[in-house]
Formats: C-alpha cells, structure tokens, sequence
C-alpha cells in the first residue's frame, strides 16, 4: 500500500513540475486535460533566390490551445535568427519575412532554414527548409566526398573532396579529420589543404581532392570541408560520419543508390553512390527503355549501360560517382521515359555485385552548389522523362538581360549586367568561351547585330552594345573580343513652351527637363543606298533608356525611345540622335502642352534645338515617358522595329510602337516669329524641326491600348515587320499586325516571358494581305509559327495566323529569362535558346507540321 501511495505521490510532483508524462494508474483530481498536441508550423520559400532581392520565405504555425513561440534560424551565422514570444493567446501565426543584405555581403549558397513552433505546455514541432541564395560574391563550399551514408574499413581508402567558389578568389581549400588518427595521408609531405598565396593566382572556383588510408582502433570518424577567401572570411561544410566496418569473409553485394531528376536532358548527370567493406571495384548505371523489366534482364537490351572501374586501385570502401547519362536520343524523339538504375561491384573474392536498393529523385537538376530539392525516395528503380533540350551553366554566374545569335561564326552573345561581360557560348563545341568579352562596359545589357543590307545580312564580326552603366554604345569585335568604339550618346533636354504676358511684357517660358538617361534595349536598322544594300552612313541603333535619379517629374522613373547613328567620328556635323517625340503627339488642335527639345553633346560642346516650338508640336508631359524596362527588337531584315513598353509605366495600359526605316527621316531648318517680339530659337542658336515618319503615330499606340489593355513583359517581330508580338503579364499573348492592329491572341500562362518566332517568319496575323505574305499564301505554313516559353517546363508552339497550339516541346527546367530562335547555316538546324535558372538551354528544333491549311489570300 505505502509502494502504490508512493508511486502516486510521485506522479503528482511530477505532473506539477509540467511534465508530458503521466502514469497510467494516476487520477487528475482537477480534471484538468495535459495538452499533449505538438503545434504545426510550415515554411516556404522558393528554392533559388538573388540575393539582391533578398533572402524571402513565410512561416505558417498554428496550435490547438496557443502559441508560445516562432523561433526561426539559420544555417548562415550571419543572419541573425528572429523570435516570436506571445503573451496573449494566439492559435494561429502566418508571416512573411524578407531579410535583406548589404551590398558587399558574403552570404550565398545553400542555406538551411529551421523553424521551431512551441506551444504553452512546452510541445513543439520544427520544419525546415534550404534555399540556394544566389550571390556571385558569397563563398560557398561544398563537401563532394564523402557523403552520407559513408562505409570505411580498416587499411582501405576513402577519397576526400572540396569544392570552393568566391568570384575574388579563394586564399585556402581543405578538410578537417576528427580524430585526425583515424587516417592517415599516404602523399608527401601529408597535407589537409592547399594554400593559394600571392603572388600567385588565386582562383574564383577550384577543387581539393586527397585519399586517406583509415587505420585500426576506430569505430568512426567524421569528415568536414572548409574554404577561406582571398578577404579572410571562412565557412564550413556541414560533417559527414564515416562509419567504420571490418570486411570479414564478404559475400553480400555493396550498399548501392543512386540520385537522379524527375526530369533529365540527355547528357545530365545521374550520382551512383556505393559503399562495401571490401572496397569497390566497378561502378556504373542502366538505363532501359522495357519500363517492366527487371534483374537479372533476360532478353532484354539496355539504353544504355555503363560500367566504370577506375576506382578499383585506388581501394575505397566509399565511392560517389557522376556519370553522364549520353543518352542516344534526339531532341525530335522526346519526351521518353525511361528507367536509370545504379550499379556496383565490391572488390570481395566473391564479386558481389548489385543495383540500386534505394534512390532519390530530385526536382529539377540542380547545379553544385544548389540544394537538391529532393521530391521523393524509391526502391532503387526510378522512371523518369528525357526531355528536349542541353543546359550549359554560365561561366561565372550572373545575370543575363539579352541574348543574338551570330549565324556566320556559330556564336550566341549574352549580355550578362551582373558581372559587366557579354558571354559568348559556341554552338560548334557547345561550350562558353571562358573569357567572354569584357570591354562592352559596366552593365551591358541590349545587343544587336550590325546591319550590312535588308535581305537579312549583317557584319558577322560587329556587335551592337547597350551599355546601361554609361550613356554610350559599344561596338565591338566579335573575332578578336576587343571594343571597336564607343558611341557617346547625347543628352537631351525634353522642355515645355510657353508664352505668358505679365503685366504688358511678353516673354518665353521654358520648363526643362533635363533627361541624361542610360541605354537599356536596342535594336538596329538601316537605310539603304543602291538596290538592299544599307547606306554606310544610315545605320541606326533604336534604343530605350532607363531612368536616372535625376530626372525631374513627370520623368522620374520613366524612360523615353531615342536613336542613334552609328558612326566612329567627333565630328559633330556627322552624328545624328534623335528623341522619339512622334510616338507622344496628340496632333492638330488638341489640348496639351506645347513640346520642344534640345540635343547637347556636352564634350563636343554642341547644344542644337532639335525641335522648334515653330512647329506647335502637342503632347501630354505626366503621359509623354514610357515604362522604365521598355523592350526593343528589330526585325531579321534591319528595315524595322518593334517597342513595348514595360516595367513601371505611367499610364493605365503599356504601349507599344512600331517603326519603320523605309519611311523618310527629314531635318529641315526651323525659325520663326512666335511674337513680333520673340524669335524662336533664339538668336545665334541652331534650330531644326528633326521628323521621323517611321514611328508610329500616337492614335495607333492608343488604337493598341484599347483593343488590348496589358501589361507588357516581352516582345517580338518577326522577318520583316509584317507580324509583332506582345506578351502580356497575365497568361496571353497578343498578335499585331505592322499597323498595330490585334489579330488574335493566346493563352499561354505567366512568369515565364520569353518568345520568339521562326527565323524565317515573313507572314501576316491578318487577311487582309499578299499573296504570299498572308498568314502562309505560297509560303510554308511549317514557319508559321512563334515559340513561347510556358511556366510548365515546356515550349509551347503556336500559329500565328489561326493561334492555335500545334505542338509542346518538353524541357527541362523553365525558360525565365530571354529566349531567342535563329537558324545555324552550317548545320542547317534551326535552335532554341533560352535562359533558366540552371543556366543556358539549347533545344535543337524539330520541322513542325502545321495542322492548319494555309490562309485565304487577298483577290
């Protein structure tokens, strides 16, 4: 009786010290229930981020009774963790939290966040999540070998290797052994890292690799990878255990996995990871097409199955393997399924051998040093999709804002603002120049080809850059990688004219806006001399800028579309700009402010009245800028271009224009009396009234923007003007003709901008057209088409005259950033470019039956 009283007492003390646990045979005399439900809590967050946009996830917890606490850290010391605590009741908590970092910050890579949701009793539950923060500042490392699971035996080796990247170069690159007399290191003299020391080079990306022997008298050991940066700062992988096994007399096969993506290319990657006692001998995978078959394959003949023994000498109990899968498949046949097994034998007397007995799938294919975002395990037999396409990582990283491909030397150019260089990725060797170029300016960001006549030619080695860190253009090289010239681009001076009588004076009242901006996108005409051939002194860059913090209102944050002749001369007599008031004028007898614009070439000290108030120009001035991202594209034939405005923009709807080098540009002399008194310009100060009749004219702007009514993200134009296309930021895009007339639309979902069309598309979206223009006439209807990047990892190809889908080409990962077809002359193939989050994909484009008939031509 006194045990049982006891045991009684016992619990009560302990239910009164608020503890979980109750005894069984215990009474609550209170009546009082113990909360024993752990809280919920979720976080989210997107898996690659920039750290300019700065690290953003959202924590989601709730609790039957209440929340005590929110306690959020990280894995990157240097972010400070944030605590909630409650005092009051609350039984829900949803917040969102955006940590951003200072400009020269060293954060990046994978990192974990962990959230801790606790409740009032004390239960808690924890969730995490990991996001690669994409920093081409951040010093990031990575432990490539050993990886857990890790299998070492007495006298045998196991490989160690340390990958490290930080753009301004790496002072140190090792590894940590604890106990260090676990092993011991057979080079000479032992080493656990490499020290780069100047004046020697130290690099911005670079691997340590050593092969430990692993001694008697342990069980296990860990292993940890660690980096220093040329600035002195330091970080460490996270430690792998090392488990130690004795080999015995071995007849069971190795321990075999594999990693592998839901979704592969045919050259991606598949991770065989094996570990025996013995040590491994052959290491590889199989693929098979029979989706049913299996061990020991019977008849059966594989895809593909490689084998790999270069490991044996070497002895290791653990080994990581990255195979390339080199799948005989072309783009044409794809998608497929298929099935990938790892395999492995040991170095036993018996030969075991076995396939995978577990695996991983990942989403997407993520690149070292990315967290793979694992979406599933299996038994070791994965059936995953080959899809379309090859993704080559960016040599340094970045960001690209443009891309042209140069047919004549097989070369694609990508302006990348972040890093200050244009890339160059070679189609021949499907490769990127490692050096790119690097005299196009701080941020290059629209490119375009030099115009040689309007049949399609162009100078195959110049190259048109915008360089949106400076207010020039660059023309550089493409064979030698070296800047030709810059083109400084002039200031123009955008003012209000008025004339106000105060007090029986008279005068001239001039408001100045003074809009200095840089160059962002820009595409480049002609016009020609003799038969197509371009006039070597009318050729032209058409470009917008983006704005500049000095800007007066209404043009702050607003850009504006200008012109330049592109020529290599101080000669002032021989340039030419041109600001595009045309798209802005509200016509004859129309309420608005009277426009009048001055061109100054501060270092060439010439300051010109470009347009005279003589010529009673109206507009509005709070509608006149255009969006602050506003796109340019130029059509295969240099005789137009095709401008949407995008970004912030000023009115309710973004706009669109179109122009046309095959209208006339004209110059004349401008002065007059606007008062008996008053001589416009002014005395001694050059005048002109500077018109192009190939920008559209503002009722077709305002004819676009009520018959559609979008958000502008990307554009494109096809050969010769006749088609334009707008993406809208909904999920539509938008066929205009080349008089801005809608045609038809369709539906094709949002965040994934890029377009563009056939190479050789010459048609019309409307009936109303040629023989052989309208919408296919003689022409082949199979280049009809416009390929469109869709926000479900595939192509989406549609025909622009009827803009119906005709075909969905699968890809790996989504086409987020700009996206460009061209035609490769040598190969005769026509290719697709577009830019992921893994990098640059190239897609080898298939001859496309279109479904539909060809169109009605006109009578």
């Amino acid at each position: 009786m006194r045990q049982r009283r006891g045991g009684r007492g016992w619990c009560v003390l302990v239910a009164l010290a608020g503890a979980v646990g109750a005894c069984e045979t215990a009474r609550n005399p209170g009546g009082v229930q113990l909360d024993r439900i752990s809280p919920t809590i979720a976080l989210s967050a997107a898996d690659t981020q920039q750290i300019a946009n700065g690290l953003q996830f959202s924590v989601d917890a709730s609790d039957n009774l209440g929340l005590k606490e929110i306690l959020v850290t990280f894995s990157d010391p240097t972010i400070a963790q944030t605590d909630t605590i409650f005092n009051t009741t609350v039984t829900s908590f949803s917040k969102s939290t955006k940590i951003t970092f200072p400009a020269n910050s060293g954060s990046g890579g994978s990192i974990t966040i962990t959230g801790r949701a606790t409740d009032g009793a004390g239960n808690f539950t924890q969730a995490t999540t990991v996001v690669f923060l994409s920093n081409v500042q951040a010093l990031t490392v990575d432990l490539v070998a050993p990886t857990a699971p890790a299998v070492a035996a007495t006298g045998k080796n196991i490989l160690v290797q340390v990958h490290a990247q930080q753009l301004g170069g790496l002072e140190r690159i090792g590894f940590i052994v604890v106990p260090r007399n676990a092993v011991v290191d057979p080079t000479t003299p032992p080493t656990d890292s490499v020290v780069f020391t100047p004046p020697a080079r130290q690099p911005p990306d670079t691997f340590y690799t050593d092969t430990l022997t692993v001694q008697a008298g342990f069980t296990t050991f860990t292993v940890t990878g660690f980096a220093v940066d040329a600035a002195g700062r330091s970080k460490f992988t996270n430690p792998v255990t090392v488990t130690v096994q004795t080999p015995g007399n071995d007849v069971t096969p190795p321990t075999v996995s594999h990693t592998v993506s839901s979704r592969v290319e045919v050259n991606d990657n598949v991770t065989v990871h094996a570990t025996d006692p013995s040590g491994i001998k052959v290491m590889g995978f199989r693929v098979d097409t029979a989706l049913a078959a299996v061990p020991p394959f019977t008849g059966v003949t594989p895809l593909k199955f490689v084998l790999d023994s270069s490991m044996a000498a070497a002895n290791l109990t653990t080994v990581d393997k990255v195979f390339a899968l080199g799948l005989p498949l072309s783009d044409s046949g794809l998608p497929k399924s298929v099935v990938i097994r790892g395999y492995a034998c040991d170095l036993a007397v018996a030969r075991n051998c076995a396939y995978s007995q577990t695996s991983t799938v990942i989403a997407g294919s993520a690149q070292r040093p990315a967290a793979l975002m694992a979406i599933g395990a299996s038994s070791g037999v994965d059936t995953v999709i080959v899809v379309a396409g090859t993704t080559h990582s960016l040599p340094f990283g970045g960001h690209i804002a443009d891309a042209i491909y140069n047919s004549n030397r097989r070369e694609l150019y990508l302006t990348n603002d972040v890093l200050g260089r244009v890339e160059v990725y070679n189609l021949a060797t499907n490769t990127f120049d490692p050096n790119g170029i690097i005299t196009a300016g701080p941020v290059p960001w629209g490119i375009a080809l030099w115009p040689v006549d309007t049949l399609g030619t162009y100078d195959p080695n110049r190259v048109v850059v915008a360089d949106a860190g400076g207010t020039e253009l660059s023309i550089l090289d493409a064979s030698t990688r070296l800047l030709l010239w810059r083109q400084a681009l002039p200031n123009f001076l955008i003012e209000k004219y008025s004339i106000q009588v105060i007090s029986g004076f008279v005068r001239a009242v001039i408001t100045v806006h003074d809009v200095s901006d840089r160059p962002q996108y820009l595409g480049t005409v002609c016009r020609v001399g003799v038969g197509s051939t371009c006039h070597p002194d009318s050729i032209y860059a058409i470009y917008s800028t983006t704005p500049t913090q000095s800007s007066s209102s209404p043009f702050t944050g607003r850009a504006t579309l200008r012109m330049e002749k592109l020529i290599n001369t101080n000669n002032p007599s021989l340039l030419f700009g041109h600001l595009f008031w045309e798209l802005g004028d509200l016509g004859s007898n129309v309420a608005g402010d009277t426009l009048r614009i001055e061109l100054v070439r501060p270092s060439l000290r010439v300051r010109n009245v470009v347009l005279t108030a003589c010529r009673a120009v109206t507009i509005d001035f709070p509608s006149f800028g255009l969006g602050d991202q506003t796109f340019v594209r130029n059509t295969g034939n240099f005789t137009h271009a095709f401008v949407g405005e995008g970004g912030n923009v000023s009115a309710a709807f973004a706009r669109v224009m179109s122009y046309s080098a095959k209208d006339s540009l004209k110059t004349p002399a401008s002065s007059c009396n606007m008062t008996p008194t008053i001589i416009e310009p002014p005395p001694g100060q050059p005048g002109s009234d500077d018109v192009d009749f190939g920008m559209s004219p503002g009722v077709h702007v305002s004819d676009f923007i009520s018959n559609t009514g979008v958000h502008v993200v990307s554009i494109a134009t096809n050969f010769n003007g006749l088609t334009n296309l707008v993406r809208a930021g909904t999920d539509s895009t938008y066929y205009l003709d080349d008089g801005l007339r809608l045609w038809g639309t369709s539906a094709i979902g949002s965040a994934t901008p890029g377009m563009d069309m056939n190479y050789n598309h010459n048609f019309e979206p409307g009936p109303t057209c040629g023989p052989v223009t309208c919408g296919g006439g003689s022409g082949n209807i199979a280049e009809r088409m416009v390929f469109a990047a869709s926000p479900d990892t595939s192509i989406r190809v549609f025909d622009t005259f009827f803009f119906n889908q005709q075909r969905k080409i699968a890809i790996r990962d989504p086409i987020i950033g700009p996206l460009r077809v061209a035609f490769d002359a040598t190969s005769g193939q026509q290719y697709l470019f577009g830019i992921t989050a893994r990098g640059l994909v190239v897609v080898s484009l298939p001859t496309i039956t279109n479904i539909n008939p060809q169109a009605r031509q006109r009578p």
